[in-house]
C-alpha cells in the first residue's frame, strides 16, 4: 500500500497523542486517533485512564456526526471484544467512518486481525502498516507483556565514563546531567512500576516519583531477601499514596500480602534461586497489571536481571566524568568471555547535554 504524505501527517499526529498517554493507561496500550474529513482534522483522541474510553472513541466522540464518511488514523488495530469498555469496531462502524488507516496490528489474541476483519465486513477499507516501526515502539511493553505473560523489564544505569556508579564514599550526585535526570523521569512517567534493591533504599532512600515532569508516577517496588523494610524511607512513609511492593526472596509459597496499617504490599515468589526469583516476579507483576518495570539500582539487582537475560532494553547514560575507582555499574556472580559477552542489538546512540545516552536491545534476552 503507498501511502499519501497527508497520510503519513494525520498518523505522525496520532503517534503524537499515543506517546502523550504512555504511562496513563496501563495496563492499556497507549493509543492515538485522529479523524479526518475533507482534508481537515476534525477529531483527536487518546486512550483514557484504564476503563475510560479508548482513542478512538474519544476522537470519533468529538468529530460528530463529521465522522460520516471521514477517514480515521489509528496507531493500533481497533479492539473488537467487550472488556472493560465496549468494542471499538463498533464505534467505528456505527460512527460511519469510510476509510481506517491502522499503523500496526494488536498481537493481543483477543484482537489480533479480528478487529480488521469486522471493519472490512462492514464495507469500511482498512489500510496498514504506515508508521508501523514508530507505532511499535509506543507499546513495546505492552506487545511484549501481552504475548509472554510476564512483565517488560527496562534496565536504567548512570554511570561515569569508567563505569562507576558512585564514588569510593558511595556519593553519586550528580554523575550525570540535568537532562539525563530530566529523561531519566521521562522514563518513570511511561513504566507501570520502578525498582530499587534494599541497599540502594537503605543507602540513597529515593523517592521514586515523577518529579522534573508532569505525569503518573509509577508502583514503586523494593526487592529484598528480608521481608521488613525500614519505615523511616520515604517509601514506606508513602506507601498508602501510590502503590508500593516489597518483593521477596525465599523458599515457600507464592502469595501477595497487603499491610492494612503500612499499606506496603509484600509479594513472596517462593523461589530464593535468582532467575527462579525473577521470573515469578515478572510473572506476578503482570498478573497484577504492572506490564513494565524500570529497573534503577542498585548494582546487585541490576546485574541480576541482566545477567539472567530478563532485560527487554537497557539504557545507559555516561556522565563527562572519569573517577579511577568507585563502584562499579555491573558485576556479575561469574564474568563472561569476550566471545560470550553480551550486545547490544537495535542500538540508538543520542547526546543528553554532556551525557552521552545509549539504548538497546541485550542479545542474551530469554
Amino acid at each position: 500500500m503507498l501511502f499519501s504524505q497527508r497520510d503519513t501527517m494525520y498518523m505522525a499526529r496520532a503517534l503524537g497523542l499515543a506517546w502523550a498517554a504512555k504511562g496513563k493507561t496501563f495496563p492499556n496500550p497507549a493509543v492515538g486517533a485522529v479523524v479526518v474529513s475533507k482534508g481537515k482534522i476534525v477529531g483527536t483522541g487518546a486512550t483514557q485512564f484504564c476503563g475510560g474510553p479508548h482513542a478512538e472513541k474519544v476522537a470519533l466522540r468529538m468529530a460528530g456526526k463529521r465522522a460520516t464518511d471521514a477517514t480515521l488514523y489509528v496507531t493500533l488495530e481497533p479492539c473488537c471484544h467487550y472488556g472493560r469498555t465496549p468494542p471499538c469496531t463498533k464505534a467505528v462502524i456505527s460512527a460511519g467512518i469510510k476509510r481506517v488507516v491502522v499503523a500496526i496490528n494488536d498481537p493481543n489474541p483477543l484482537v489480533n486481525g479480528k478487529g480488521f476483519a469486522l471493519l472490512k465486513a462492514a464495507g469500511i477499507a482498512v489500510d496498514t502498516g504506515l508508521l508501523q516501526d514508530e507505532a511499535a515502539a509506543v507499546n513495546e511493553d505492552f506487545f511484549w507483556a501481552i504475548t509472554k505473560k510476564r512483565a517488560w523489564i527496562t534496565l536504567k544505569l548512570a554511570c561515569t565514563l569508567d563505569g562507576r556508579i558512585a564514588d569510593e564514599q558511595g556519593d553519586s550526585r550528580w554523575i550525570t546531567g540535568r537532562e539525563a535526570r530530566t529523561f531519566g523521569h521521562e522514563l518513570r512517567r511511561r513504566h507501570a512500576g520502578v525498582a530499587i534493591g534494599r541497599i540502594t533504599l537503605e543507602r540513597d532512600n529515593p523517592r521514586l516519583t515523577v518529579r522534573h515532569m508532569k505525569g503518573f508516577s509509577p508502583a514503586r517496588i523494593v526487592f529484598t531477601s528480608l521481608e521488613k523494610v525500614p519505615l523511616n524511607t520515604y517509601f514506606s512513609r508513602h506507601a498508602k499514596k501510590a502503590r508500593c511492593i516489597v518483593v521477596v526472596s525465599g523458599k515457600g509459597r507464592r502469595t501477595i500480602v497487603r499491610n492494612a496499617n503500612s499499606g506496603l504490599e509484600y509479594w513472596h515468589t517462593g523461589e530464593k534461586e535468582t532467575h527462579a526469583h525473577l521470573s515469578v516476579f515478572l510473572e506476578m507483576a503482570f498478573e497484577n497489571n504492572i506490564i513494565s518495570v524500570l529497573i534503577e539500582g542498585g548494582q546487585r539487582l541490576a546485574s541480576s536481571f541482566l545477567e539472567s537475560g530478563l532485560v527487554n532494553r537497557v539504557y545507559l547514560f555516561y556522565g563527562n566524568k572519569i573517577l579511577g575507582r568507585g563502584r562499579e555499574g555491573m558485576l556479575f556472580s561469574k564474568g563472561l568471555p569476550i566471545n560470550k559477552c553480551i550486545s547490544l542489538n537495535k542500538k540508538q546512540i543520542f547526546l543528553l547535554g554532556d551525557t552521552i545516552g545509549i539504548t538497546g536491545i541485550p542479545d542474551n534476552l530469554k
